[in-house]
Order: C-alpha cells, then sequence, then structure tokens
C-alpha cells in the first residue's frame, strides 16, 4: 500500500494489470505456427521493439522492450486471459488450476507485432499482450523498483544525515509524506518529529502510511519494564538486533514503536509503533524490522 501511495505522490503509474483482449482467440489465416521441437531463437516484432523468443524444457524465454523474461508452461496456461479461462467482469480466474498438467508444453508459439500465441496439447489457444507480459513479469516489475536499497551501520547513517520530517507536514502535506516514503525505501527506517506523545496520536500516524494489523497483542499497546509478559522486552534489560513477530504466520511487513531514546542535545527521541512513552516532545520512528534486524546508531 504505501509503496503505491509514494508511486502516486511522485508522479508514476500505479502497478495495475492489463487484461488482454477478449475476443476469438483463433490464429489469423495465413499465419506459420513454429513446433515447439525448435531451440533456436525466434525473431519477429518493428526493429524498434526487437522481439525474440526461444522454447526451454518448462518454460519460455521472451526478449521484449529490451528485458529478458522467463515464464513457467504452467504459468502461461494457468493466466490465459481467454473467455473460458478469466471472467473479465470480476477479474477471477475461471480455469480449475489443478487441472492444469504440472508437465504442460505448448504445442505451437506464435509471435506477432504486439502479441504472444500458445496453441496447447488440447487445441486451446491462450494469447498475450506482449506489453502486458513485461508489466506481470519478475523480470519487468525489478526494473520498477523506485528506489535502490542501502545496508548501513551506524558509521552509514551518521554520514547520510537523514532528516526527519515534522508531524504536522507529515500529516498534512503530500511533500511531507513523500520525504518520509522516500527515506523509509531507501534505508528501512525514517523518523517523525513533534509527536503528540499518545497512543491515539501514534495511531493516526500509521494510519497515514498503512492499515494497523491485528494481533495477540490488540493493535495499539503499552509497554513498559513490569515483565507483564514472559518477554525480554518487558524488562531492563538490553536488547541485542533482532527480527519481531517471526512467530506470526505472516510476519508484520512495517513495525512503528515508541521508546526512549536518549539525545545529546537534551531532546528525547522515541520510535513509534505499537507503544508510547510519556515524552513532551518526541520522534516517531518507523522500521521494516522484519526483513532485517536493525539497531539504532548510537
Amino acid at each position: 500500500m504505501w509503496c503505491r501511495r509514494l508511486a502516486c505522490l511522485l508522479g508514476l503509474p500505479c502497478w495495475q494489470s492489463r487484461r488482454a483482449g477478449h475476443g476469438s482467440l483463433g490464429l489469423p489465416h495465413g499465419t506459420r505456427t513454429v513446433p515447439t521441437a525448435a531451440a533456436r531463437c525466434h525473431h519477429t516484432a518493428p526493429e524498434s521493439l526487437s522481439c525474440a523468443w526461444q522454447l526451454h524444457g518448462d518454460h519460455l524465454e521472451l526478449r521484449y522492450a529490451n528485458t529478458l523474461m522467463r515464464f513457467d508452461f504452467v504459468w502461461l496456461r494457468d493466466h490465459c486471459r481467454s473467455a473460458s479461462c478469466y471472467n473479465a467482469k470480476t477479474n477471477q480466474r475461471s480455469l480449475d488450476t489443478a487441472s492444469v498438467d504440472l508437465g504442460i508444453k505448448p504445442k505451437a508459439v506464435r509471435v506477432d507485432e504486439t502479441t504472444l500465441f500458445l496453441t496447447w496439447p488440447d487445441g486451446h489457444v491462450t494469447r498475450y499482450g506482449l506489453e502486458w507480459l513485461v508489466k506481470n513479469s519478475y523480470e519487468g516489475q525489478k526494473q520498477r523498483v523506485m528506489h535502490p536499497r542501502i545496508l548501513w551501520n551506524a558509521e552509514i547513517y551518521r554520514q547520510a544525515q537523514v532528516p526527519s520530517v515534522d508531524c504536522r507536514s507529515f500529516l498534512e502535506t503530500d511533500e511531507g509524506l513523500k520525504e518520509f516514503l522516500q527515506n523509509f525505501l531507501l534505508y528501512g527506517i525514517a523518523f517523525v518529529e513533534n509527536v503528540t506523545p499518545t497512543k491515539e496520536d501514534t495511531q493516526i500516524l500509521a494510519e497515514r502510511i498503512s492499515l494497523i494489523r491485528e494481533t495477540i497483542y490488540g493493535r495499539m499497546w503499552y509497554f513498559t519494564s513490569d515483565f507483564s509478559r514472559g518477554d525480554t522486552a518487558y524488562t531492563k534489560l538490553a536488547l541485542d538486533r533482532h527480527t519481531d513477530t517471526t512467530y506470526f504466520q505472516e510476519p508484520c511487513g512495517k513495525e512503528s514503536m515508541k521508546w526512549p531514546w536518549g539525545r545529546t542535545d537534551g531532546r528525547t527521541v522515541t520510535s513509534y509503533g505499537s507503544s508510547t512513552t510519556k515524552a513532551r516532545r518526541s520522534h516517531l520512528v518507523y522500521t521494516s524490522c522484519p526483513r532485517a534486524g536493525l539497531a539504532l546508531p548510537k
């Protein structure tokens, strides 16, 4: 959700699957199909968007728009957008995936200037727009990553001088939200300043970028060193780098917490998330800890 929101703020098109046409799937008269036994690379399409494809044991390799893509035959059959396999009104698959032979291979393949045609052993014909394949392939989506990722330690983070975002700017302007999301995408951690230290205000900020997930602890909660739970976080013992919520069926993708963090300039800094502290002025820190244990720089 937050990646899509940043894409909109940056003026980029949000990722959206386009359906191929659902008209007749018969091949045009007079066209030539290429049997799957052919192992050489085949070329088609105009020079400006040169296209080449090659069949392998269990997948099709396709190069189009300067992108080399690999599609499993099972995937190509399962994602067929024909009227008998896909409900265009509900965007739901009609084909029974379990009925697809895991060893399936196309009987014939043809590519014209805009479309890939596959004929299957039972005579069914699947067609895909080449642009649709680029947008829905793993390789095509990798090219759409909006930001690089920086793996950092305390020294790298200090040198980067990552700015915090003011709470009012974060809540009320697209620029503040964009700056926050850019920092978060780049470093996996971002700061919001001047947050009112209450659970309710913390929740408002969390909902600015995403939905808050229900957990066994609730959606938002307080905690302190009272050992109310059998967890080191509820003690005064130091916590080393670690990953949270790994015991959930689906660990949290983004985490926000708020805890006291001393500073040399006398201000209190807290990280946000599922808890709050009684600080007059505080920071919220958003982290993506589940993917890589992060430690705040000392």
